[in-house]
């Protein structure tokens, strides 16, 4: 019997020293949690397995194995159901009858298409102690014996420090992934920008030349058609005659351009773009103490250019990040999504100075700004205004000096 025992002993420990050097054979959270799972459940059979990460910085925890089952990621908050409080607590929990307990959370196993009986759930800590993770082991094919749980507990500290290692490598990728995604935007606002303030500042410029150029090719037509006149004046009143019509002709083809531009429409998620703001602005938001709320109620699609509307939603925080800017504290910038079938409806509130209300009537107009000399074109609003107005929606202000602003944009919901 001993040497039955000390065989048994032998060979736990050499599957422990397997599982180490496997666990720490890579950085990607699906070939870890394949690890995990082949190694435990090799030892303590069961039916399922779940391995959760800790996001401190969230205060979620979200699980590794759920979204390869389903497809579909689960998350939950740190103190939330039974892997919730082992994290919180980082007491083990062997529950016998799931659905008994009060902390279980019934909703998920619909979900998953599964019947959870029994439940066996664990800390993993990283080398310092920390909490990092947590096992769960779902419906066991036979009861946990002493021998188990010491197992469990030895492979926990390779499953901590294998999973802290992925995880942070994971949410590397993540931020990498993001900030190339940021660039991208960034790039992609600069180009519709440059093109929204030259066709704004063009189309105020043809506006004002088209009747000069009317009259100039008027006039050298009569003047062409006068009789007596010399060949070479005739002949350079045809240059002249040409050299206005090429610029009417490329006149006519920017506005072409500009307006195939505002053709090019899809329906768009307001949320994912608000998102996509938050995060690009997020950093000056810190470098200026600007408190920021982001509210997204359900909300339809809109049939929107992508480009212009994500410009239309970066001038209007940026105009209120200028007006907090003149605030000396309490700077609160607050972005809320709702909408009904028929419209969605974006507000941004500033807590700034306001804006008088003699100068409301003129914030919308090409080159009117409240900055100093050099601070700004005074383009920004009047191309949002422009935009917007293409979309078929409508935007203005609601304002008391001295009590904040709030820019109201509404556009019409997409029916697609």
């Amino acid at each position: 019997m001993m040497k039955t025992n000390e065989s048994s002993e032998l060979h736990r420990l050499q599957t422990l020293l397997d599982a180490a050097r496997l666990l720490n054979s890579t950085l990607e959270l699906k070939e870890l949690t394949g690890i995990i799972l082949e190694v435990v459940r090799s030892e303590v059979p069961v039916e399922r397995l779940s391995v959760y990460a800790i996001d401190r910085s969230e205060n979620m925890l979200y699980s590794l194995f759920s979204q390869d089952v389903t497809g579909a990621r689960i998350s939950l908050p740190i103190g939330s159901g039974v892997a919730g409080a082992v994290a919180a607590t980082g007491e083990i929990l062997d529950i016998p009858d799931a659905y008994a307990d009060t902390r279980f959370n019934k909703r998920f196993d619909p979900k998953l298409g599964f019947h959870t009986n029994d439940l066996f759930t664990m800390p993993v800590c990283n080398r310092r102690g920390e909490i990092v993770g947590v096992l769960q082991l779902l419906n066991r094919l036979r009861p946990i014996t002493a021998a188990d749980r010491e197992f469990l507990l030895g492979i926990s500290v390779f499953i901590g420090l294998a999973l802290e290692n992925a995880w942070f490598h994971s949410q590397l990728l993540a931020k990498e992934q993001l900030e190339h995604e940021l660039a991208a935007l960034r790039d992609r606002l600069a180009d519709t920008e440059r093109i929204s303030v030259v066709s704004e500042m063009f189309g105020g410029i043809v506006h004002e030349i088209n009747n000069p150029l009317t009259f100039a090719m008027g006039f050298a037509e009569l003047a062409r058609d006068q009789e007596g006149l010399p060949d070479h004046v005739r002949a350079y009143l045809e240059k002249v005659m040409l050299g206005i019509d090429q610029t009417a002709v490329a006149a006519r083809r920017f506005q072409e351009f500009v307006e195939r531009q505002n053709t090019e429409r899809a329906p768009l998620n307001l949320a994912h773009a608000l998102r996509q703001m938050t995060d690009l602005r997020s950093h000056e938001w810190a470098r200026h103490d600007i408190q920021t709320a982001l509210i997204l109620e359900t909300a339809p699609p809109v049939l929107a250019h992508e480009s212009q509307m994500q410009l239309v939603l970066l001038y209007l925080i940026k105009n209120a990040e200028d007006a907090l800017l003149r605030c000396e504290r309490d700077r609160q910038l607050r972005i809320h999504l709702s909408g009904t079938a028929n419209q969605v409806r974006v507000e941004i509130y500033d807590s700034g100075p306001g804006v008088d209300p003699d100068l409301k009537p003129r914030l919308f107009q090409p080159f009117f700004t409240t900055k100093s000399k050099g601070a700004g074109a005074g383009l920004g609003l009047a191309i949002a205004a422009s935009i917007v107005q293409q979309h078929k929606g409508n935007i203005r202000v609601e304002s008391e000096a001295g009590r904040g602003a709030t820019f109201i944009l509404e556009l019409p919901a997409s029916l697609a």
